[in-house]
């Protein structure tokens, strides 16, 4: 259903143009008094606005303005005097969609009626597209190789199907948000609004007027009714993304929410029914949150009907190969490159934990196409970033990545100097000691030691003691 505004301030042009616009699967309001018009397209973005140019109060171009700057890609087209026309398409220059120049026909009415919610339509599928696109490219976690995968993904198209309240549990970087797009995308409202909210980023003060929205006057700065993000996803899908960072208070407000489906605005009276479907994640324990008493066990319940645990990355290897790939074919076409990974590449992959999981993978990835200049990737090509994250082996799979000569040295300064400082400690940094601990003398035990090192009083090691501890 496409929903017309008109805000002219002349009644009578109003409900003419509601008697043309008689067309299925349309509806038309009229406001003649801009402000109202305005507050309402604010709130309740229609589908298109008609607006009258010269009305008292407040001008169309200020209407305009405000409306161009709130919601740009809604289509508006302006009503215009004869002496009007210049402002009109200077307004079209500055993001008007058309204009009609009074009095105008019914025929010219519908075709710019028609362009302008033709374009408002392909403006939501692009958005739509645009999400999607995002969403595959995070992690394209329903297509998952790993049978652990595999199953919280049949538990999530299941759950789908229903209305239940699902709570998405998984390491931070696993891809909760990507699958709770993919519930709402299975589901039977996957037409109507997704709304996700990141309730860790917004202030307690903030979060509760964008949830619940406002009324005028409710506080100091209300100038205007807002509706809030839950009536937002109204018909559709609301999601609450880490879910316990939210206050207690808040919680309160959220379970009467969940249990009644209605709510009241801030500096509001009535109340509003909201029909939506909720999901929810979190990467924290919220039972052990329960027993600290920071998040209301009765919440918890209602929100976690259906539970869906992602597995961390590092326990399904079956798509760690995927991933790479298609993430690298990814940002290699974003930045105008040509690489592949050769097979010791992908098994260098499979060695890593991943401890920021399928994020961290992608930003490696991406890391690769920004700087690699292009061709075959190889395990080298890994080393600096994962030499960082794991304790150096002997038998580590990096150390075999780099020449025969350069691994040896890497290792053996690595190991000299660990064990020396081992020794050094356990010896209470007398060095007498530990080199007699070492089987070494102490001049070959200061070479151990390398660069003059810190002893345990914070002092240099002078070359000339015989025991730094004494």
């Amino acid at each position: 259903m496409s929903r017309i505004l008109v805000i002219d301030d002349e009644p009578a042009l109003g409900e003419n143009i509601q008697r043309m616009l008689r067309i299925p699967h349309t509806t038309v309001s009229t406001f003649i008094d801009p402000l109202k018009g305005l507050a309402e397209a604010l709130t309740y973005p229609p589908d298109l606005v008609l607006l009258d140019m010269r009305m008292p109060g407040i001008s169309g171009e200020e209407v305009f303005a405000r409306l161009h700057e709130a919601h740009p890609g809604l289509p508006i087209v302006f009503l215009t005097a004869f002496g009007s026309v210049e402002s009109a398409v200077l307004a079209m220059r500055n993001g008007a969609f058309d204009y009609l120049q009074k009095p105008f026909k019914r025929e010219d009415l519908l075709l710019v009626v028609n362009r302008a919610l033709a374009h408002s339509s392909l403006e939501k599928e692009v958005v739509e597209l645009r999400e999607r696109l995002e969403s595959l490219g995070e992690s394209d976690s329903a297509q998952s190789a790993s049978p652990l995968m595999q199953d919280q993904i049949q538990k999530c198209r299941r759950a789908a199907k229903t209305d239940a309240t699902v709570m998405i549990l998984g390491e931070s970087g696993t891809g909760k948000e990507v699958t709770a797009r993919f519930i709402h995308k299975e589901s039977s409202r996957h037409s109507g609004p997704y709304v996700p909210v990141e309730c860790s980023s917004m202030p307690g003060t903030l979060i509760e007027s964008e949830l619940f929205g406002y009324e005028r006057g409710a506080f100091t700065g209300a100038d205007r009714t807002k509706k809030g993000l839950i009536e937002s996803a109204d018909g559709g899908t609301l999601f609450l993304d880490e879910i316990g960072d939210l206050g207690l208070e808040l919680q309160t407000r959220l379970f009467r929410f969940v249990e009644e489906r209605e709510l009241r605005r801030l500096g509001g009276l009535t109340p509003i029914k909201v029909d939506c479907r909720i999901l929810c994640a979190t990467n924290q324990d919220l039972q052990a949150k329960i027993k600290a008493g920071t998040f209301r066990e009765e919440l918890y319940y209602r929100l976690s009907v259906v539970t869906v645990k992602l597995p961390a990355l590092r326990d399904r290897p079956e798509d760690i190969a995927r991933l790479a790939r298609f993430f690298l074919e990814r940002f290699s076409r974003r930045y105008g490159k040509c690489l592949t990974g050769s097979h010791q590449f992908y098994e260098s992959l499979l060695k890593q934990r991943w401890p920021g999981n399928v994020r961290q993978l992608k930003n490696a990835m991406e890391r690769l196409a920004a700087l690699h200049p292009g061709g075959e990737l190889s395990p080298a090509d890994l080393f600096d970033d994962l030499i960082e994250s794991d304790p150096i082996d002997a038998t580590s799979e990096k150390l075999t990545f780099l020449p025969w000569k350069d691994a040896r040295e890497h290792y053996l300064s690595k190991f000299e100097d660990s064990y020396a400082q081992a020794v050094l400690a356990r010896c209470g940094g007398n060095l007498s000691a530990a080199a007699r601990e070492a089987g070494v003398d102490r001049k070959t035990f200061y070479a151990l030691l390398k660069r003059e090192k810190v002893a345990e009083n914070g002092e240099n090691i002078p070359m000339g003691s015989e025991k730094a501890g004494e």
